[in-house]
């Protein structure tokens, strides 16, 4: 019988993404079984955006049972989706298709009138939108102090959010764990007004952190990292106004994640040249990389579709994530508290590098890869 010490740990990272979160859904309701089996446990979550409404769902839930942490989750992404305008008639003719190209809107006539209106109007002059967040997390979760001061197996939270008038990040941990600053972190500023919290305004916490990984340093060897943003696409750049900015929006949150791994990767090579190395008075352990992502999906779908939320595509998403959580699990788990099973010289280093040569590592990396 496997003791404590026996079970892989993990630290889990979250990435946000709109309506396309759901997609993590999925990747935890998989994750979850193996915490039910025993052959995995989540140490601490770091979420942004829709991330961290995943990790604070997950956490509360999992203060009672990996099977509540289900629950909780569902439950969220049923509020949201009933809290949504979008109707799944919206994507007609494109739903009748089998593939996950059913769900791209990238050229619908109602996403397409959206866009064009979004640089000319403001959150600020329709305040009959409200954001209904805060209410649905509330009900998601009734008690806040079981994830401000975890016990047991309930993991440690951390939640990011961007500090609007500072250019700031501020990373909300145990103890500091409430509705708004969920409300904040998923805070997209052409959607919501900034919320406002101890004087200080939020905006989307994937604009600095994508989600934050240094709070999982401190609590895990392991990080697994949940990518919603395609860090791949194998087509040409984008042509039209509202599929160039959605790109650019990717690329932006994309960036602090290879940032911050890069970060962490060099202190790893640190540590391997000065094995004495300490972080906060105790010796430091190499961190260990991990990643599920679906890219090849998630361009099919199209970046529009962040913006459609209705239960019909959550549920789509929740099958992709649960799928490619399974493939994980299938191949990678069992090299967790051992090895990488992310590349991150070819993936990581050689997209900070920049030079031609590092982009055809890259290109040749990433074809095998997705």
């Amino acid at each position: 019988m496997a003791t404590t010490k026996d079970i892989p740990t993990i630290g889990l990272a979250l990435q946000g993404g709109g309506a396309h979160a759901a997609f993590t859904w999925g990747v935890l309701d998989r994750l979850l079984d193996e915490v039910e089996r025993g052959t995995l446990s989540i140490l601490a979550i770091s979420g942004a955006s829709g991330g961290a409404l995943n990790a604070a769902a997950c956490t509360y839930g999992l203060s009672r049972s990996p099977t509540d942490a289900k629950r909780a989750l569902e439950q969220l992404w049923t509020l949201v989706g009933a809290a949504s305008k979008w109707q799944p008639f919206y994507n007609f003719p494109t739903n009748l298709l089998k593939s996950p190209e059913r769900w791209n809107v990238d050229l619908n006539p109602v996403v397409l009138a959206q866009s064009m209106l979004e640089p000319l109007s403001s959150p600020y002059a329709m305040p009959w939108l409200t954001n209904s967040l805060g209410s649905i997390m509330e009900a998601v979760i009734p008690d806040f102090g079981v994830v401000n001061d975890p016990k047991d197996a309930v993991p440690q939270l951390y939640v990011a959010a961007t500090n609007v008038n500072l250019t700031a990040l501020r990373i909300f941990g145990p103890g500091e764990i409430s509705a708004k600053a969920l409300m904040a972190s998923a805070c997209f500023p052409t959607l919501f007004e900034a919320v406002k919290i101890d004087g200080e305004f939020y905006w989307d916490g994937g604009y600095l952190a994508n989600p934050a990984l240094a709070p999982l340093v401190e609590w895990a060897d392991d990080i697994l990292s949940v990518l919603i943003d395609p860090l791949y696409t194998k087509h040409g750049p984008p042509e039209r106004p509202s599929e160039i900015n959605n790109r650019i929006n990717e690329i932006s949150f994309g960036a602090s994640w290879v940032a911050e791994v890069r970060q962490i990767q060099l202190i790893n090579e640190l540590a391997a040249e000065n094995p004495g190395l300490e972080h906060h008075g105790k010796p430091y352990s190499p961190k260990r990389f991990h990643v599920i992502r679906a890219d090849r999906f998630m361009d099919e779908i199209g970046a529009a579709s962040k913006n459609t939320p209705s239960i019909e595509f959550f549920r789509a998403l929740r099958e992709a994530g649960h799928a490619a959580a399974d493939a994980w699990v299938r191949d990678w788990l069992p090299s967790v508290g051992k090895t990488s099973t992310f590349d991150l010289d070819k993936l990581v280093k050689n997209r900070i590098k920049g030079t031609p040569a590092a982009m055809r590592t890259v290109q040749q990396a990433e074809g095998k890869t997705v």
